[in-house]
């Protein structure tokens, strides 16, 4: 049989001759249907695993807001709840700009809370929930704290707060809402802002500060605000510490160096350690593996305007005031002043015109002229230790004064927020539907 008949007879056997041409389009459109409807299924079927995942995980849908009337802007810092997930806090902070603008009492904010989906379609709410509202004093930080007698659902909800209290004046005529809000007049007629967020999902921030009874918001602010920037502190103190053992042993370098170089004999007289700095060291170990650090300042001298306590025992919760106040002393804001407007005349930078730098022969190291290389080596020590000594004063300075500082100024903000913060627990402080 030739090749031409082979074919031929292959070709009726698998129906590829003309007069099969609609019964092979038939199976083919059957195929690609088959097949479509398998791809399309697998891709419904993805996205709404990829919708449901995506749900369980993401706990906040909106980030920053602005108020409908005033206009005030701010952040929507996060979504926490308890280790039983029946108690959540939603915490928000105006922006620094806006201070002195919105109201610092809770009794002046009301909320109202319903279920939403993805598609801003309102819906009724998977959990029973009441609430509270929480401002922390001045310090632009308030929150809203949901709770449920179960587990919250996995539920995107929407959360209006409405300010009762409107301290800036805005005028009504050019205003405009975003579109999503436009079929809501009280967002012209109150001062509003809208948060989408799902307290249910695996996304939420646990706060010890949420567990047990009421709600407090001194533990609140502590855990969810200072805490960090406490931590953020102590950090940069380790690292000035590091910096300053550095610094004091280059000085300790260049005092060897004093003995040990000459000019045909000629040496350099040890010159008196400034009283800044003099009887300092760093003592202790740095951190390494499960051990914390133990360094710490070990000085006869305190910067008249800094501070010289053990910040490692202590914390901003605790306290450190009530401990380094003098007894005679008894208003921290009398103390704090008063370091604060100390003077430093006595400890103002070092500079090599403070030090005598007296040669072993009685001549003066800073009477020879800069021309003269004979000596350079000898400059060369007094220049690297002065710029030695410098260096450990700028470092002692911010030490002793910024950030011992920085920490009691957090512990004067959390005093204010003990003493100013409030809660409304009104029946109608929120509302759902």
């Amino acid at each position: 049989m030739s090749l031409r008949e082979t074919l031929t007879t292959y070709a009726a056997k698998m129906k590829l001759g003309p007069h099969h041409a609609i019964e092979r389009f038939g199976v083919v459109t059957a195929c690609f249907t088959v097949t479509f409807a398998v791809l399309l299924t697998g891709t419904i079927v993805s996205a709404t695993a990829n919708n449901r995942a995506r749900l369980s995980e993401t706990a906040l849908y909106t980030t920053s807001f602005t108020t409908s009337r005033t206009e005030l802007s701010g952040n929507v810092e996060g979504v926490y709840t308890n280790s039983d997930n029946d108690r959540a806090l939603v915490l928000m902070r105006f922006r620094d700009s806006s201070a002195g603008s919105f109201s610092a009492d809770a009794a002046n904010y009301q909320a109202f809370l319903t279920g939403s989906n993805e598609r801003l379609d309102t819906q009724a709410l998977s959990t029973d929930i009441t609430g509270s509202i929480v401002v922390f004093g001045s310090t632009g930080y308030l929150g809203v704290v949901l709770e449920s007698d179960a587990p919250f659902a996995q539920q995107i909800m929407s959360l209006t707060l409405r300010a009762n209290s409107e301290l800036v004046y805005s005028e009504d005529s050019n205003r405009k809402l975003r579109e999503d809000l436009q079929d809501d007049g009280s967002f012209l007629e109150f001062d509003q802002w809208r948060v989408f967020l799902n307290p249910g999902a695996s996304g939420t921030i646990e706060a010890n500060s949420l567990e047990g009874g009421r709600v407090d918001p001194n533990s609140l602010y502590y855990e969810l605000v200072v805490a960090e920037q406490e931590e953020e502190i102590r950090a940069e103190m380790e690292e000035q510490l590091l910096q300053m053992r550095a610094a004091l042993n280059r000085i300790a370098e260049y005092d060897g160096e004093m003995s040990r170089v000459n000019v045909d004999g000629v040496f350099i007289e040890p010159p008196e350690v400034p009283r800044q700095i003099s009887g300092d060291s760093i003592t202790g170990q740095e951190a390494e593996e499960e051990n914390e650090s133990t360094l710490a300042l070990e000085t006869d001298w305190v910067h008249p305007r800094g501070y010289d306590f053990d910040w490692r025992k202590g914390s901003v919760d605790e306290g450190y005031l009530d401990d380094i106040m003098p007894a005679e002393e008894t208003s921290y804001v009398t103390f704090l002043n008063e370091k604060a407007r100390a003077s430093d005349e006595e400890s103002s930078l070092i500079s090599a015109n403070d030090i005598e730098w007296l040669l072993t022969d009685g001549n003066n190291l800073k009477e020879y002229g800069h021309s003269d290389q004979s000596i350079k080596p000898l400059r060369d020590i007094m220049n690297n230790m002065t710029t030695a000594y410098q260096d450990y004063s700028r470092l002692k300075t911010g030490y002793q004064v910024d950030s011992y500082s920085a920490l009691l100024e957090l512990e004067v903000m959390l005093r204010g927020v003990e003493s100013s913060g409030s809660v409304n627990t009104d029946e109608e402080v929120l509302i759902t539907y």
